[in-house]
């Protein structure tokens, strides 16, 4: 083999590599940018003083998993182990008192 061959061959690798890495980056800012966007989104449909059996039915058809432990938590998975949440806290006749939505990586 000539040297201009291997140089091409390493420049090609070279390429390959760096693109597999830009293309995990952005996976990763995409998968983890529309978890907030979903969790943001189902927040806002939450209404102040709402019963929360409306979000909790709208989560279960939407296949969305949540927890009932101190208020209600609906979880939006973003890339491996991060995720987005909306938490919700009521009152104890099961009215929503305040909510917020966050991204949390782990």
């Amino acid at each position: 083999m000539n040297k201009r061959r291997i140089l091409r061959m390493a420049i090609g690798i070279a390429a390959a590599v760096i693109a597999c890495f830009v293309t995990l980056v952005c996976y990763v800012a995409y998968a983890n940018r529309s978890a907030e966007s979903r969790a943001h989104e189902f927040c806002d449909a939450i209404s102040i003083g709402s019963d929360i059996s409306a979000s909790t039915a709208r989560a279960n058809d939407g296949k969305i998993l949540w927890g009932s432990k101190d208020g209600y938590t609906f979880y939006f998975s973003g890339f491996m182990f991060d995720k987005a949440v909306c938490e919700v806290s009521v009152s104890k006749e099961g009215k929503v008192i305040s909510k917020k939505a966050e991204m949390e990586y782990d």
